[in-house]
């Protein structure tokens, strides 16, 4: 006991010596400080400004006024931003080679100083005092932590920081609040690329619908046709016009400095025989776009030209070099996401590529994919991967980043990659594991442990499979690994446990059931797959079949779910929760009773592609319907005839025959031209 009794008293003495070091901000709901900017302030700062003033009445009650240092000088004041309370030599040299984005923050003879770079620095100071020194944190664009106490006392501080990336965009819904935006220290595009010269924009510099019919060589050369999905970048006559273009668009936007001219997003680059002699030199269809772009960017010498580096001009080439003042925009589309890409046997093109840009570029600007494009609302368990990423990128000369993560309510851990992702993009070495636990225990609170050991599960599985992710993968392509029934049992029990955690709060049992969403959304897919089987929506007893009340009742949860949250979409098409719910309900009310090729047997010549349900022709007769995603329930050919028999295995008198086929011409996938049915009794006459 007098051990303890010891320590208590040390502790108490240790914190009443350092309190005498406090700078008292607010005391008992108090304060004499006030906030003072320049007259001379930018937005920015005055952004900075109320941002600190909001925040310190929504801890304290108390209301700090915001002067302009035109106005007598005060014992205490917050200084944010360049005022005359400094002399301008020590500003200067406080601020030389500060990155636009980087801030300091500095308490000194009772006065707090937030001094920010030439971009939003003031405003990324204002928010790191918030979060490091006042316990605030904003989780969503709906949810944030703020700390409510009468008496505000700040350490000595004297912190300068700033990011490693210099552009940091992370797509989706949460972007459009202007709070959050700033909040996570993002940017947007909108921010500096010309409004609709962000990419693909070929078509838009050339319309086709202006020029093709007239004159179908501006356009790419295919098998010795013209077709119009890409330009002819060989012909002068294309320069021409995308420089004209350019400069009448630039007149409408003088203030913009990023202009993209790049590949339309299709595969058709042009063949013809000056596009291939380029090819062959450079050795990569990009030889052709960077000559191109090359000579766009001559004539426009103070702005960038942005073009991109992407599936079939992802290769550097050999010979040309990208003027200073072009941008490689660089994708990951083709990648697993189940590895880092540096240790992934299957991204060592990308390994290459990304070294051979940074080579010849000065300037990359590196597009990632974060989330599944073909199922918002399922797990994809790639969080384990977003650091190693990012730092590899980083490493790798990539300072500018657009990652394509589509945050919206409803999408597989949304608020939470958002919030991690954007802190690895200011430092990528931070501690994700801790920006973790934070964000689940400040979001989720007494339900965090269960929601973490649901994401630890998931990614366990998936590295312990050694399977790939894809970004355009169904959750059926996971039904034995990480999705498997023994794992999704486990799942269930995890969301069991947390909602029951938070049982008595409506908003953090929503939050829960909003991190259900996918699991229920996969177990309700892989139903799909395997309707009439174990992990099905149909019950089988004595040929009968009944559609389970346990599925049914998680559709109506599912439902019911989105429709509360607000949840506007289920994948990158923009299917609407509403729209999936209905096309739910068609798609498992079947009947088989009168289906006279269920279960029978199907072969096919010459056998299907199995990328398409691995090639199984019994996909056909398993009752099932086909839905959108081209991966699962559906049977392809590539550019073939093909011939498919089925064996009643008696005579029979079919009222009608239904063959379903799918049309996504986005994927490539088209309507048979020509289907002919023909019948036979001895299975050799028809």
């Amino acid at each position: 006991m007098k051990s303890l009794f010891f320590l208590a008293m040390f502790l108490l003495a240790f914190i009443f010596v350092k309190a005498e070091d406090q700078l008292p901000l607010v005391k008992d709901g108090k304060s004499d400080y006030r906030i003072v900017i320049s007259a001379k302030a930018g937005e920015n700062e005055h952004r900075s400004a109320d941002f600190l003033q909001m925040y310190l009445f929504k801890i304290s009650g108390c209301n700090l006024p915001i002067v302009t240092d035109d106005t007598k000088k005060a014992k205490h004041e917050i200084l944010v931003g360049k005022t005359n309370r400094q002399k301008e030599k020590e500003l200067n040299k406080l601020l030389t080679g500060l990155a636009p984005d980087g801030y300091i923050l500095r308490t000194q003879k009772g006065k707090l100083y937030i001094l920010g770079g030439s971009h939003k620095g003031a405003i990324y100071g204002t928010i790191s005092l918030l979060e490091k020194y006042m316990g605030c944190r904003k989780y969503s664009p709906a949810v944030e932590s703020v700390p409510q106490q009468s008496s505000i006392n700040l350490p000595e501080i004297n912190i300068k920081d700033e990011p490693v990336n210099t552009f940091r965009v992370i797509n989706g819904e949460f972007l459009k609040d202007k709070d959050y935006k700033d909040w996570q220290r993002l940017d947007d595009v909108d921010d500096v690329f010309a409004k609709g010269y962000y990419v693909h924009t070929f078509d838009r510099l050339v319309p086709r619908a202006q020029y093709f019919e007239s004159h179908p060589e501006y356009y790419s050369m295919m098998n010795g046709k013209r077709i119009h999905d890409q330009l002819c970048l060989s012909n002068p006559e294309v320069l021409r016009l995308t420089i004209e273009r350019l400069k009448q668009e630039m007149e409408k936007q003088p203030d913009k400095v990023f202009w993209s001219v790049s590949q339309n997003d299709n595969f058709s680059y042009c063949q013809c025989p000056e596009c291939s002699k380029i090819i062959a030199e450079e050795g990569t269809p990009a030889g052709p776009i960077i000559r191109f772009v090359n000579q766009v960017a001559a004539h426009f010498p103070d702005k960038i030209i942005s073009t991109l580096a992407y599936e079939y001009s992802r290769q550097a080439p050999k010979i040309t070099k990208p003027a200073s003042n072009v941008q490689i925009m660089l994708c990951t589309i083709e990648l697993s996401r189940s590895k880092p890409i540096e240790e992934d046997p299957s991204s060592r093109s990308f390994l290459k590529d990304i070294e051979d840009w940074g080579k010849i570029s000065n300037h990359i600007y590196l597009w990632d994919y974060t989330v599944n494009f073909s199922h918002h609302i399922s797990p994809f368990p790639n969080q384990h991967t977003l650091q190693p990423n990012i730092q590899f990128f980083s490493k790798n000369g990539a300072h500018e980043h657009f990652q394509q993560s589509n945050t919206d309510i409803g999408h597989e851990f949304s608020e939470l990659k958002s919030y991690l992702i954007s802190r690895l993009l200011w430092n990528p070495n931070v501690n994700a594991d801790s920006v973790k636990n934070e964000f689940l225990t400040g979001y989720y609170q007494a339900a965090a442990p269960f929601i973490r050991n649901y994401i630890d599960r998931l990614e366990s599985e998936i590295i312990s499979s050694g399977e790939g992710l894809d970004i355009y993968g169904s959750p059926v392509g996971h039904a034995s690994t990480f999705l498997s029934e023994k794992n999704t049992q486990y799942y269930t029990e995890c969301f069991n446990n947390a909602e029951n955690a938070v049982k008595d709060d409506l908003q953090l049992l929503q939050r829960v059931k909003t991190a259900r969403l996918p699991l229920e959304y996969a177990l309700m897919e892989i139903g799909k797959n395997d309707m009439f089987g174990p992990r099905g929506w149909y019950t089988e007893s004595n040929g009968k079949f009944t559609l389970r009340q346990d599925m049914r009742n998680m559709l109506e949860d599912f439902n019911t779910t989105c429709i509360k949250n607000g949840v506007k979409s289920v994948n990158e098409a923009g299917l609407t929760p509403a729209d999936y719910y209905k096309a739910t309900l068609r798609f498992i009310d079947v009947q088989v009773d009168d289906n006279l090729a269920f279960r029978k047997k199907v072969t096919a010549s010459p056998m299907p592609n199995p990328r398409y349900s691995g090639g199984d022709p019994s996909v056909l007769t398993n009752g099932v319907q086909g839905a959108s995603d081209y991966k699962v329930h559906w049977l392809g050919w590539e550019n073939t005839d093909f011939e498919l028999t089925l064996d009643l295995e008696k005579v029979c008198t079919p009222k009608e025959i239904l063959i379903g086929s799918l049309y996504d011409p986005k994927s490539w996938i088209l309507h048979p031209h020509k289907v002919t049915c023909q019948v036979s009794i001895d299975g050799k006459t028809y």
